[in-house]
């Protein structure tokens, strides 16, 4: 493939699933022959984790910054892992100590500055993106026109569906840079979730449901063995929810894809009362 990348940010509350989601996507397309770059944007740093080979892991941004503040090039900060896809990952501060958004925002500057995204090497440029789009470097990669297509990773639960209001929200005020809400992606928590439910919050946001993630063991064995459940169980339910994703999302053309309409925050708690 050749001229611009897709830019695709998987959004989601911290444990609900969002990087099991995005490093499959990435698998999935590296699969199919796209060159792949994946931006973990997590101060954890544990997003591309499954996809360097097992016991290896991808120095963050911000440590490489400590080290040479002066003289960051674009092998220090990305890393090849398995399948030939090209990893990062933004990394943050010791906990208690600085602002956990700041590594994803410096990554970004350093992306921008060397023109990484922009350079004709990647087709796919995928974003693994805490949820908490409060905090501003959080919201860097809609804010610097970075991601074009938002993917929100739900559940059934409150909490979750509150978090992906939010993240609708962040969606809605940067539209202006290109931003457009892809659909969510709804991580069963339990085989008995209420998808009509799902169904019905998704309608109230102006968006879809793109894909159900069923729960699913060979995700957590996958886990284990510091891989994506693309590769470990290509063959489970789970794999195949997260392949037909990555093909749909490819499908969605943006111009064709409305605002988001989140609900306030009364609004929202009537809804999850009535679930």
């Amino acid at each position: 493939m050749t001229g611009k990348p897709e830019k695709i940010a998987v959004y989601g509350k911290g444990g609900i699933g969002k990087s099991v989601v995005a490093t499959g996507l990435s698998a999935h397309y590296a699969q199919r022959g796209e060159r792949v770059l994946h931006i973990g944007c997590d101060p954890k740093a544990d997003s591309s984790v499954r996809l360097m080979p097992p016991g290896t892991f991808v120095r963050t941004v911000l440590d490489v910054v400590g080290d040479h503040p002066n003289a960051v090039s674009t092998s220090d900060i990305i890393t090849r892992g398995r399948l030939g896809i090209d990893c990062c990952e933004s990394g943050g501060p010791q906990p208690g100590l600085g602002c956990g958004g700041r590594g994803v925002a410096r990554t970004l500057e350093f992306l921008d500055e060397m023109e990484v995204i922009e350079a004709g090497h990647y087709d796919v440029v995928l974003f693994d993106v805490l949820g908490d789009v409060v905090c501003g470097g959080f919201a860097a990669p809609l804010r610097r026109r970075f991601a074009e297509k938002v993917v929100i990773v739900t559940s059934e639960e409150p909490m979750a569906l509150f978090a992906a209001n939010n993240v609708s929200k962040a969606v809605g005020i940067y539209a202006a840079n290109g931003v457009t809400l892809a659909g969510l992606v709804a991580n069963l928590r339990s085989p008995d979730a209420n998808r009509a439910a799902l169904e019905r919050f998704a309608a109230t946001l102006s968006t879809r449901i793109l894909a159900y993630i069923p729960r699913d063991p060979k995700i957590q064995q996958a886990e284990v063995v510091q891989m994506t459940v693309v590769e470990h169980a290509p063959e489970t339910e789970s794999a195949a929810a997260i392949r037909g994703l990555g093909d749909c999302l490819r499908e969605i053309d943006p111009s064709r894809v409305p605002l988001p309409t989140p609900m306030a925050d009364a609004a929202l708690f009537q809804f999850l009362k009535e679930m």
